[in-house]
């Protein structure tokens, strides 16, 4: 064995070493195997500062061998170069060793880094023991070496990413500024006030407005400029899925809840934790749903389907919608105590059409931006251009404007946006898409001797069921209409019950 043997007496009887260890008779070769096979570096020095044992977990560690090391000062042993977090040397007199021997105590060292045989470096985290003699001589110094280079790494990587995402955070939190959101006429500055006070609190807001005004932008905004900002934004658009794919969006399923559930799913209220749930389009929601969701609000905990546990629920709720829903409700559309449950604090945003002098601030933002993305250097919009869009009725508010600059920016070659790159129905005064319920003139002529109204209804009904084969989210397409009114008007003219009648 390579632990000198005229020592391991003085060794065995030394009170540093845990007694036990040597209390039962151990072959030098069976210590030796132990000290070969331990997973950490382990390695002794002994008064003389000269290295006396030095495992395979060392040599593994900094490339030099047994033979190249042992018997030499460990201030000039190349395997033990270390230096501290700065890469500064830690040899001579900062060797840490050198400490343990002066003052006789355990030293657990700082993290360093070693230079192995290739040049490589590795982190390390050392433990210094003394061993003394009985008569209380400090005999040697085991030091045990631990590589902790992939955890340092990762430490790192964590850092970066936790740095990276404050950056974004941070962003986020800019781009959603209240003072960055664009708008100077009366009634939009005054649903940004209203915006900014009941940011700070933790009330449920309702939002109203038409389809484009930013209605999700607004409720972004709130969140962002909240106490939750630091939470999730989870956004859910109720028009978006039927009913039961809707529920087990909203509240999560466990497995086996239905075919298909083969694992358990959170749902967006428990996704929203600690931040904000905006439920957009709510008033599409059907009946069903709506229950379901005031119980959430008044218990402030969800259910998965198919489970039995209550979850508790800790979120803030923003809802928003293009629909009149005080005549919804009024007609039994949308349920009276959840309206007054989700409309604590109401703020109507206005359509474009009321708010002209925003057009030209916005449709420059938006320039910018589109230039920026395409790489293009469109250096504005020329004097008829901007007629033309103050004159547009924007029927699709913010987002069709949004998008008329976008396709404008496309068309252009790097000169000012002309009447040429907007679309052809800026120029005649029409909106970019077919107006709804705003021209007295349709498709459809009003007879000489009139019509039975309840009559025509009931037959459109009829044909957009069989045009769309019965799926009712189809057929609501067709009209023009959500799921929810057209399963009213269905039973209002007692057409559902037959359709299922005739289906079945």
């Amino acid at each position: 064995m390579h632990l000198f043997p005229d020592k391991m007496e003085s060794m065995k009887q030394s009170a540093a070493l845990t007694p036990q260890v040597f209390d039962a008779p151990i072959h030098p070769l069976s210590l030796r195997h132990l000290v070969e096979n331990a997973i950490d570096g382990i390695f002794i020095i002994d008064r003389n500062r000269r290295l006396v044992e030095f495992n395979h977990a060392c040599e593994e560690l900094t490339g030099y061998s047994r033979e190249e090391v042992i018997g030499k000062n460990v201030f000039c042993a190349r395997a033990i170069q270390c230096q501290n977090a700065s890469g500064d040397s830690m040899a001579g007199n900062l060797c840490p060793s050198l400490s343990v021997f002066h003052s006789g105590m355990s030293r657990q060292s700082e993290r360093m880094r070693a230079v192995a045989k290739d040049g490589s470096i590795r982190w390390i985290e050392t433990h210094y023991t003394p061993i003394y003699t009985p008569d209380g001589t400090l005999d040697y110094v085991l030091g045990i070496i631990r590589d902790i280079t992939r955890q340092v790494l990762l430490e790192e990587d964590h850092a970066r990413l936790g740095d990276e995402l404050d950056h974004y955070r941070r962003e986020i939190e800019s781009r959603y500024d209240f003072s960055k959101l664009i708008g100077n006429s009366k009634p939009m500055l005054e649903a940004l006030e209203l915006a900014g006070e009941v940011a700070a609190t933790n009330t449920t807001v309702m939002i109203t407005g038409e389809s484009g005004t930013g209605k999700e932008l607004l409720a972004r905004a709130i969140h962002f400029n909240s106490p939750r900002k630091g939470g999730p934004f989870v956004a859910v658009n109720c028009a978006a899925f039927p009913e039961q794919l809707l529920e087990s969006e909203l509240f999560g399923y466990d497995r086996g809840a239905f075919t298909g559930a083969d694992r358990t799913k959170p749902g967006r209220f428990e996704l929203a934790q600690g931040g904000t749930l905006f439920l957009d389009e709510i008033a599409e929601m059907t009946p069903t749903t709506q229950a379901k969701i005031l119980r959430v609000i008044q218990e402030r905990e969800v259910e998965h389907l198919g489970g039995t546990r209550p979850i508790r629920i800790d979120v803030r709720l923003i809802a928003a919608t293009n629909r009149n829903i005080e005549e919804m409700v009024r007609e039994g559309l949308f349920r009276q105590d959840l309206f007054y449950r989700i409309n604590v604090f109401p703020i109507r945003l206005p359509s474009l059409r009321e708010r002209k002098q925003d057009v030209l601030p916005l449709a420059g933002h938006f320039l910018e931006r589109f230039a920026m993305e395409t790489g293009k250097k469109v250096p504005g919009i020329s004097r008829e251009a901007r007629r033309l869009l103050l004159n547009h009725p924007w029927e699709g508010n913010v987002r069709e404007l949004q998008n008329v600059i976008e396709r404008a920016v496309i068309l252009s070659r790097g000169e000012l946006i002309t009447s040429a790159h907007l679309f052809s129905g800026l120029a005649e005064g029409k909106a970019s898409f077919p107006p709804t319920g705003h021209d007295s003139s349709g498709p459809v002529q009003l007879p000489e001797d009139g019509l039975d109204l309840e009559q025509l209804e009931i037959s459109l009904l009829r044909q957009a069921l069989k045009k769309a084969r019965n799926n009712k989210t189809q057929a609501a397409s067709l009209l023009g209409l959500t799921r929810s009114t057209l399963r009213y008007r269905l039973q209002k003219h007692g057409l559902e019950e037959a359709e299922t009648n005739q289906n079945g």
